[in-house]
């Protein structure tokens, strides 16, 4: 089976694909291992008379897939003729020729599926000798002759029992003292040009940071407004966080006379609204940050 994958990272919406295809429902494409939704397949055409009527495509997703998402694009084709020839008509050689290319891409199919197969389960063929067999049930009696004789070096077991009953006693006190009391954090990411410099901190009671820089060009005419839609890289619990965005473009951008305002808040993004007063502005570079559940 034909197939790439990817990961989102909040912004990107399209993802290209370079394996031929006959029609659109040849395409399958999974978010998570789930059946995807909210998209557009866009083939790459060969031409009106090509064997194979798309060389590749690319999938355009209504909404960009977040930082944890993976998105898998397959080639599916079912084990179908696809032209029925009447004995009476004349065969159209186009015709003939993508219906045997079609079947021969079925074919690639299936021969890349015994391939995978072939690997996942060479290592059963792989049988140990009675020799090797014996060899490793060997190493092992030796391993718990050593054990055996270290546990002996402890002396009595009570008492060791005794030291570990304790020990874990003091542990549970220490445990009980501090729950709710300490938070860290369990995942993060660092801003960089493959994210599109968005960084995120998420801690261990579920509280999120995140931020990043939006670049684009937006110009605004005076005593006008314009929209940005800011896509965070982690989705929150709920719309009820905070949100500070700030416009660094410079000097150039009119500052102070331009104002944001958000709007919009959903739980995997808001929206920039821009004003601008007294003159036409040109905004090219927006700072956001996001704190909440």
């Amino acid at each position: 089976m034909q197939k790439v994958s990817y990961m989102g990272n909040g912004s990107t919406t399209e993802f290209a694909f370079n394996f031929p295809y006959f029609e659109n429902s040849n395409i399958i494409v999974t978010k998570n291992n789930v059946t995807a939704t909210g998209y557009t397949i866009v083939g790459t055409s060969a031409g009106a008379d090509a064997d194979i009527p798309y060389t590749g495509g690319k999938v355009v997703f209504d909404v960009a897939p977040t930082a944890l998402d993976c998105i898998s694009i397959a080639r599916q084709l079912p084990l179908t003729r696809i032209v029925d020839y009447q004995p009476t008509v004349k065969i159209d050689p186009c015709v003939l020729n993508q219906d045997l290319n079609y079947l021969m891409e079925v074919i690639k199919d299936r021969q890349d599926e015994l391939d995978e197969l072939s690997t996942q389960y060479a290592e059963i063929a792989d049988k140990e000798s009675t020799t090797t067999l014996l060899a490793r049930i060997s190493a092992i009696h030796d391993e718990i002759v050593a054990v055996s004789a270290q546990i002996a070096a402890l002396g009595d077991i009570s008492t060791l029992r005794t030291d570990v009953t304790t020990n874990t006693n003091n542990i549970s006190i220490l445990d009980t003292r501090t729950t709710n009391l300490t938070d860290y954090v369990i995942m993060s990411q660092t801003p960089t040009a493959e994210n599109n410099y968005t960084w995120y901190r998420k801690y261990k009671s579920g509280w999120i940071e995140q931020g990043g820089i939006w670049t684009g060009t937006i110009t605004i005419q005076s005593d006008n407004s314009a929209n940005t839609t800011i896509y965070l890289p982690v989705q929150m619990s709920n719309t009820n966080y905070c949100v500070n965005a700030v416009n660094n473009s410079g000097a150039n951008s009119g500052i102070p006379w331009v104002m944001l305002y958000v709007c919009g808040v959903t739980v995997s993004s808001f929206i920039v609204s821009i004003g601008a007063y007294g003159n036409t502005r040109t905004i090219n570079r927006l700072s956001w940050q996001v704190s909440g559940m």
